[in-house]
Order: C-alpha cells, then sequence, then structure tokens
C-alpha cells in the first residue's frame, strides 16, 4: 500500500532518550450495530445494547498487546475500552450508541494524548519497557525534543547534517521568531557551510557552498508559504532542489515537487517575557520531527544516533 494512503500508525520518541512515549493509530471505520454482536476471535466481548463500533488500525504486530482488551484508548478527548481480543493489525472499539466520530481520528494509547504509559502497562500487564522499546515495521515516527536555548537549537541543526545528501530537505515550520533560522545556522555550520546564514526573506533563497553538495537556504514567507495555492510560484524560482540540500523556512509549498522530505516543526513556549520577534532568545521551546511524503523511517531513528 502506498505511504502516503496507509492507515497510521506513529510511534513518539524522545529524542534524548530514544524511548517511545507514546503511541497512537487511525480510526478506518465505524459501525452500527445491534444488541448482541460478538466482537472479533471467540466472541468474547457481546455488545449489550445498540452500538457504534470503531476499527482501529493497530494490532499485536504494532505492540499493542493481546492482553490489552478492556484496555483504554483516547479518541477526540474521550475515553473509550479495546472490545475483544487485539488482532494482528486491527482491534475494535465500542464507541458508544451516541457516538459522531469519523473515520480519520486518532486513536491515543499512551501519551501526552492518551494514557500515561505507566498506567497503560499496568492496565494490560506488561513492563513498561515492553511499551517504550518496541517498535513495530509498519509504524511510522515522531520525534520529540525540548530545546532550552539558542544553542541547543544550533545544536539540533547540527545533528541533522551527518549523512545528509543532494536531493534531501528539511522543511522548517513554526511563527515568527521560533528559531527557524538558528536551527538552519547550526545545519550549516556542520556542514562547513560557506558564508553567513541568515533569513533569505527579501532574496527568497541563497546558496552556500560547502566541500560537498550546496546548501540551499529557502524562506517562502513572502510566496505565500502560510496560505494555499501559491506553489506556482516558487516553481518560477527553479530552485535546484535535486541538486543540493535543502532547508526551507515556511516550505511546505516545496513539498510538491518532493517525495519524501524531514518535517520539522518548532513551538515556542508562550507567555515567555523575551521579545516574541527574536529567534535567539532562551526562551524554550519543543521541537516535532516527522517523516514527510515518503521518507523513510531509518533516515529519522538515524538522527537518534547524534
Amino acid at each position: 500500500m502506498n505511504p502516503r494512503t496507509s492507515p497510521a500508525r506513529i510511534a513518539t520518541i524522545d529524542f534524548d532518550l530514544g524511548t517511545i512515549t507514546g503511541f497512537s493509530a487511525e480510526l478506518i471505520s465505524t459501525k452500527r450495530v445491534t444488541a448482541g454482536q460478538a466482537v472479533s476471535y471467540g466472541g468474547e466481548y457481546v455488545t449489550d445494547r445498540e452500538t457504534v463500533l470503531g476499527l482501529v488500525a493497530a494490532g499485536y504486530a504494532e505492540g499493542i498487546p493481546r492482553s490489552a482488551q478492556g484496555a483504554p484508548v483516547t479518541i477526540d478527548g474521550r475515553r473509550f475500552a479495546i472490545s475483544g481480543r487485539v488482532a494482528m493489525d486491527q482491534l475494535v472499539v465500542d464507541l458508544g450508541p451516541d457516538a459522531e466520530i469519523a473515520p480519520g481520528a486518532l486513536a491515543h494509547f499512551w501519551g501526552e494524548a492518551g494514557t500515561p504509559i505507566q498506567e497503560w502497562a499496568s492496565a494490560v500487564g506488561v513492563p513498561r519497557g515492553a511499551l517504550e522499546h518496541f517498535l513495530g515495521p509498519r509504524t511510522s515516527v515522531s520525534l520529540t525534543v525540548d530545546v532550552a536555548d539558542a544553542a541547543a537549537m544550533e545544536a539540533l541543526g547540527a545533528a541533522f547534517a551527518a549523512g545528509l545528501t543532494a536531493g534531501d530537505a528539511i522543511i522548517l515550520t513554526g511563527e515568527l521568531g521560533a528559531g527557524k533560522t538558528t536551527f538552519t545556522r547550526g545545519l550549516a555550520s556542520a556542514l562547513g557551510a560557506r558564508g553567513t546564514v541568515q533569513s533569505p526573506t527579501f532574496v527568497i533563497a541563497r546558496t552556500h557552498e560547502t566541500e560537498t553538495v550546496p546548501l540551499l537556504h529557502v524562506d517562502a514567507y513572502r510566496l505565500g508559504a502560510h496560505r494555499s495555492g501559491d506553489e506556482e510560484l516558487i516553481d518560477d524560482l527553479d530552485l535546484d532542489l535535486e541538486g543540493s540540500i535543502t532547508v526551507a523556512e515556511w516550505g511546505e509549498p516545496l513539498t510538491h515537487a518532493m517525495d519524501a522530505w524531514f518535517d520539522v516543526r518548532i513551538h515556542r513556549a508562550q507567555g515567555a517575557e523575551t521579545d516574541p520577534l527574536d529567534p535567539d532568545t532562551d526562551d524554550p521551546r519543543s521541537v516535532t520531527i516527522l517523516q514527510g511524503g515518503t521518507l523513510r523511517r531509518d533516515r529519522l531513528l538515524a538522527l537518534l544516533e547524534k
């Protein structure tokens, strides 16, 4: 199945610890059934009233223990229980008779959006480490890292340098002052890029030569990266995406011309007393790193070897 259309299965991994801190999977279908409906293998769970059953694209192949019947799953902020046995690649949740949850919603098992990991491990009777270290073969990953200051943001950028080759791209998103250019400075320094790295807003794109592959630094804000429908404007720039390592601020419109990219999202702490437009201030940020397009999972996992 095409990676772009496969059901979402996402493991959240702590960038510093390398452990899985959360797991979520897509609700792929719902069905209204009558009372007396037997669910999953052996019919161990039988509906006691008319209700809506939801099918979630995760099973023991993703590391959900077969003992998880009755364990909590959070969907749209509401907690439900796994109904019936866990199959290899799917499980069922009884959503209740008044459910209005549409397929495509994420079902969160443990982690920030779900149940605390220790509580979930206790509910299914497995050691916490069993959840923290097993990564199913079909599961994509989301790396999370807390960045304390500007120096740490540069260090994060530098961590990307090893292994990047021509055609690789990093798409940076985050509000003004989030630290996108600070991240880029760290990456450029680690690559040995020549010239001063600064936001290229007024020239849109700037190329820095290195000892190997040029670094293309793009800032697409003025081209409407914060709006939709402006991809053709970026096409007119004739950027050498295949022959360069590209790092793009506000770069979402570039992705229509890419198969794969590192999707880096920077979130600045709210309520900071420092200048919100200064990217080099030392108030903390949180960063989420996702697989963009068809980027292979191992490319992200390699970052953990920093």
